[in-house]
């Protein structure tokens, strides 16, 4: 990426003016030693691999407009998860950090039978008083940073109306779900996935297309099925039931036992091919997308095409990515899949975070066999 160099002057300038930003108090620093943008599950999961590998936490800015566990705990607390509980609890006890920390939820957690899928409020609800206990911690920003520039070894962040700086700077933006532009009334994905709110978006005479043919997907079809719309049209590209990464939970069950051995009589699934676009298409009513999610937007020295390096999670020099937006991938039936998933995240930041604190770029791309994890 192309670097420009600014004076130590302007920077001060720019320090300057947030000095005058009403948010900002006299005891908060200006510059920090790390920003992490986003609080998630791979922000929360960054942040507390962070403070466990020794980061005083003082140093530290924690930017998110919501603190509320990220798109997962604004939409999806009522949604079927596809980890088990023993991975959730696996989850937080590899995570030595919040060892430390007491939390109501996370002992309600533990009541749960370790085999069994939950919702996923059983692990938005711990992950809350984590995120609690860590704002305490460290300086939280209730604000959207969009955009970073890369001025005198320092990475400058930009919301609409204030300015900060870090040394280092880790961003889990999130993403969203993808759209197709046809010309069609969608349904959003977020509320597609929730029965209670799928149902006020439906009629009894609505022939509803389905894009998609992963966990996303086959959750939204049991969910139509289960409404009784007239018709449900699912295009797909391909098939990824039996053992598809991610895949897990009663949306598992459903395509085992429901999908692919009695498919509902108002479900058919055709490929997505032009010709079936054309001809099926118009005889449905509305459309859900669950063609997966792209990344938050952020612009990065001014471009808003920003890339990483999966194997090292580096974008830029001290500035590193992790989550949805920025995941690891694997290859499954001949297919490259990124690997969500909280306990992926923490596989994750777990095996790079140490690297990234002594900046230790020459020994980033040496294959240490740690596997990701699929969720």
């Amino acid at each position: 990426m192309r670097k420009m160099f600014f004076s130590v002057a302007f920077v001060l300038l720019i320090f300057s003016k947030n000095m005058l930003h009403a948010e900002v108090t006299k005891n908060q620093p200006l510059s920090y030693d790390w920003a992490i943008v986003g609080a998630g599950f791979a922000g929360i999961t960054a942040l507390a691999v962070l403070l466990d590998a020794g980061v005083d936490p003082s140093a530290v800015a924690w930017i998110d407009p919501e603190f509320n566990v990220g798109r997962v705990g604004k939409y999806y607390g009522e949604v079927p998860g596809n980890i088990q509980t023993k991975h959730l609890i696996e989850y937080v006890e590899k995570c030595p950090y919040f060892k430390s920390i007491i939390s109501p939820s996370l002992l309600t957690l533990y009541t749960y039978p370790a085999e069994q899928f939950q919702q996923l409020q059983v692990i938005v609800d711990p992950l809350l008083d984590f995120t609690a206990h860590l704002q305490n911690m460290v300086v939280p920003i209730k604000d959207s940073i969009s955009s970073l520039q890369r001025i005198d070894n320092y990475w400058v962040l930009e919301s609409s109306d204030k300015t900060l700086c870090a040394k280092k700077v880790i961003l889990a933006i999130g993403a969203h779900p993808k759209q197709l532009n046809y010309d069609i009334a969608e349904i959003p994905l977020d509320d597609a996935f929730d029965k209670k709110k799928l149902i006020n978006f439906i009629s009894p005479d609505d022939s509803i297309a389905v894009f998609g043919g992963m966990h996303s997907a086959i959750l939204v079809l049991k969910n139509l099925s289960e409404l009784c719309v007239k018709n449900i049209v699912n295009f797909y590209l391909e098939d990824y039931f039996h053992g598809s990464p991610g895949l897990e939970g009663v949306a598992s069950l459903w395509a085992e036992n429901v999908l692919e051995k009695n498919p509902p009589a108002n479900l058919i699934r055709v490929l997505n091919t032009p010709e079936n676009i054309e001809k099926i298409l118009p005889t449905c009513t509305k459309a859900i997308y669950a063609v997966g999610y792209e990344s938050n937007a952020i612009f990065v020295n001014g471009s808003a095409d920003v890339t990483f390096d999966e194997h090292t999670g580096i974008i830029d020099e001290d500035l590193y990515g992790i989550g949805i937006a920025f995941p690891p991938t694997g290859i499954f039936n001949g297919q490259k899949i990124a690997k969500n998933g909280l306990y992926a995240y923490l596989v994750y930041a777990k095996k790079l975070i140490p690297r990234w604190i002594n900046s230790e770029k020459a020994h980033l791309i040496e294959d240490d066999g740690i596997e990701i994890p699929w969720i």
